[in-house]
């Protein structure tokens, strides 16, 4: 009888390759820049640039589970290798997933309470508002596509 931890038949697999992207291959670097998704927040500023950077968190963590040999180390596993790419990509989805219900609560937040505040009705650039999250989407997307897609 194996060890539970090299049990890798069933249904959860896809979970612990999740859950090996998230202890292992995300940097901190990934989750700090989470919390630029508050940049929503912040008047006479692109407030794009929240998106930009929970992309280039992505980008970082792949970079560095390149440099690590992450995806050798994943590929000599006694598992089928799509499984692998579920993984990653999951993990890709969730960080964006949380930066975005961060934007959306935060713009909600902007468009409700704060709507009246002065410095929010006289601003310049672009307002927190359904389009700036349709918009936060796209990068999200372009991201997924051009990126995602050459490394997985």
């Amino acid at each position: 009888m194996r060890p539970s931890c090299y049990d890798w038949k069933g249904g959860g697999i896809v979970k612990r390759f999740l859950n090996k992207e998230i202890r292992l291959s995300a940097l901190p670097l990934t989750w700090f820049f989470l919390g630029f998704a508050a940049m929503t927040l912040l008047p006479g500023y692109p407030i794009l640039c929240g998106a930009f950077f929970i992309t280039l968190g992505i980008y970082q963590s792949f970079q560095n589970a390149r440099e690590a040999n992450d995806i050798l180390y994943s590929a000599l596993l006694p598992v089928a290798k799509g499984d692998v790419v579920k993984g990653k990509f999951l993990f890709v989805a969730l960080i964006e997933l949380c930066g975005f219900a961060l934007m959306a609560i935060l713009t909600l937040l902007r468009m409700t309470i704060w709507a009246d505040v002065l410095v929010y009705r006289q601003n310049v650039l672009m307002n927190a508002n359904l389009f700036y999250l349709g918009t936060a989407l796209l990068i999200f997307g372009l991201f997924n596509v051009i990126l995602s897609a050459a490394f997985l």
